[in-house]
């Protein structure tokens, strides 16, 4: 499995590289007129410097009757115009199971291609998360590497008969997190105190989700005015669906996606935003009752253009 890892590594960076030169520079995730959000459920196709603090989450509740709270953030800097690299971690607070910090995870992200014209743009990147840097029982003991690729696509290319089409847009994301051990071993003891061995498979998980999205801030500046209260000019409808279903080391009856549905709104400012949805499970291994997440998000691409907001080189 290691090799296996280091040829994802490889592979990753590889391609990266390859596509360096044809790197667009812009700030946002933006693809002609058309901005792409920063996303809650899968991520959107754009590279910047910009901090999500805070990311709130009451996911649904657990089968065995568990409550969950999660408090995060994430930050990214660009190191040259459309690679950036990004560090996020948080923190969960479980009833009963007490609390404590998750893993670090980090990922190297390059924005290769962008169609202005067709509003189209795609990233890759190659997500980490590091074993032991979290609290013990709230982190994994073995890394997880994963292969992204982000997709967005708005549909402003669609003719003027079809106006109020335009200001849609859809974002997709594709991964697959391959942990660095197949399993972990570990002694357990029963009420007796008698030891025992016990071993647990580490799945390796191919993620996928997308979003579907209708901008008004799109509609106002490209299509027709939107009428009534300013407020509706900042806000994008959207329904994210994020889902992971477990392709090898699979335990018994482990074999089954599980995933949200995430319907909610986003309030689009020039250098920040702020995002809240709902969290509805698809089926009763996901989790049971409705959740919620929340996120402030700032754009530090626009907020310190001459400073924090600039490439490293």
């Amino acid at each position: 499995m290691l090799s296996k890892t280091s040829w994802a590594l490889a592979g990753a960076i590889g391609a990266g590289a390859a596509i360096l030169p044809l790197a667009p520079a812009f700030a946002h995730a933006i693809a002609g007129n058309r901005i792409f959000p920063a996303t809650l459920g899968i991520d959107d196709p754009g590279v910047g410097d910009e901090l999500a603090l805070p990311t709130l989450t009451i996911p649904p509740q657990s089968s065995d009757g568990t409550r969950e709270f999660d408090a995060s953030f994430s930050y990214t800097k660009t190191i040259v115009q459309g690679l950036g690299i990004s560090v996020s971690d948080g923190k969960t607070w479980l009833n009963p199971g007490g609390n404590g910090w998750g893993n670090i995870d980090t990922e190297l992200k390059y924005n290769f291609f962008v169609n202005a014209p067709h509003e189209f743009m795609a990233s890759v990147g190659l997500d980490a998360t590091w074993a032991y840097t979290g609290t013990k029982n709230f982190s994994d003991p073995f890394n997880t590497f994963t292969p992204v690729i982000d997709m967005g696509k708005g549909f402003g290319d669609l003719p003027a008969s079809l106006n109020i089409l335009r200001p849609f847009a859809v974002t997709a994301q594709f991964g697959l997190s391959i942990p660095s051990e197949p399993h972990t071993s570990s002694i357990v003891y029963d009420d007796s105190g008698n030891p025992s061995l016990d071993v647990a498979l580490n799945p390796t998980v191919f993620n996928w989700g997308f979003t579907l999205q209708y901008s008004l801030p799109y509609m106002n500046a490209n299509v027709s005015e939107v009428g009534g209260p300013d407020l509706l000019k900042h806000l994008v409808p959207i329904t994210e669906f994020a889902f992971q279903t477990p392709v090898g080391h699979v335990p018994p009856g482990g074999q089954v996606t599980t995933g949200t549905i995430q319907p909610g709104v986003i309030y689009m400012a020039d250098t920040w935003q702020i995002a809240i949805e709902a969290l509805v499970p698809v089926n009763g291994a996901s989790g049971k009752r409705v959740g919620a997440v929340a996120e402030l998000h700032f754009f530090f691409d626009d907020i310190f253009p001459n400073s924090l907001g600039k490439p490293l080189f």
